[in-house]
């Protein structure tokens, strides 16, 4: 009797980790409309491809399949974690250049990107054309009108610079939509000139147990951990965040309830949809 017990509890959780590891080599591409009230009317429309958190993670020519299935993006924007300790740098590159082959590509670092010889990963990366956006922004400019992208520098690593990445868009305010890794980098943040945020690192809480929700994450990412929010600084002032759960995984090769994701971001001006 105990002996068949075991079986069935061996059994079990035989299915469980194969069943977290279906998971995890799944994708989910999902369509997010965003208002933004200084969105320039030209800008209305404008498809952005957001991804984050590769890790050890390929895309495969079924991934780009999928991606070709919708409406084609005008830029891809990737929201760090690359590649890991551990991970060949020609599979990191292979990544970025299928991206790349599919629109422009505009990047900013994640903590594992790190742990890995950073310098030779950026040269390669501007080799193939992708826009490293390390405390900087770049203007996006259509029909006479610009909008800013700001990239924030990852931020548990101690690298993020606020001033020096939103020097422009405060001097010339605009539109400014922000590319962080992290979004803790964001507490303690004047957020007044900031539309929105996307950022990743979360993995969604990666295993997330049914009525418990996510083995191991803290307060502030129980709080913040996938999906759309209204983020509001100490100064009442709010702007949107999304964050999303990623493509890859980190440490263990398993997700539960958090599918992996990537997404179309589609840009509305609330200027354009006040007017009609």
């Amino acid at each position: 009797m105990l002996a068949a017990v075991i079986i069935g509890v061996i059994a079990v959780i035989g299915v469980l980790f194969g069943y977290m590891l279906w998971e995890a080599r799944g994708l989910t591409i999902t369509e997010e409309e965003v208002v933004l009230e200084r969105l320039p009317s030209s800008f209305d429309g404008v498809r952005l491809f957001f991804i984050t958190d590769f890790h050890r993670r390929m895309l495969t020519q079924q991934h780009m399949s999928q991606l070709e299935q919708h409406e084609k993006a005008e830029l891809v924007l990737v929201g760090g974690d690359m590649i890991e300790r551990g991970v060949p740098l020609e599979q990191c590159l292979y990544n970025m250049s299928c991206l790349r082959q599919y629109a422009p590509v505009i990047a900013v670092h994640g903590n594992h990107d790190y742990k890995v010889d950073i310098r030779k990963l950026d040269d390669d990366l501007r080799d193939i054309g992708v826009k490293l956006l390390d405390n900087e922004a770049m203007r996006l400019e259509q029909s006479g009108e610009f909008i800013w992208i700001a990239g924030w520098d990852d931020f548990s690593s101690g690298r993020t610079d606020i001033r020096l990445a939103m020097s422009e868009p405060r001097g010339e305010p605009h539109c400014t939509i922000v590319l962080t890794h992290d979004p803790l980098s964001l507490r303690g943040v004047d957020v007044k000139d900031i539309d929105v945020v996307l950022s990743g690192h979360t993995h969604g809480g990666q295993i997330c147990v049914p009525g418990y929700g996510p083995l191991r994450t803290g307060k502030f990412y129980r709080k913040y951990l996938a999906g759309w929010y209204d983020f509001q600084d100490e100064a009442n002032q709010r702007t949107k965040l999304f964050i999303s759960r990623g493509f890859g995984t980190s440490h263990l090769p398993f997700r539960l309830n958090s599918k992996p994701e990537a997404h179309f971001i589609i840009l509305r001006s609330g200027a354009k949809a006040s007017v009609s």
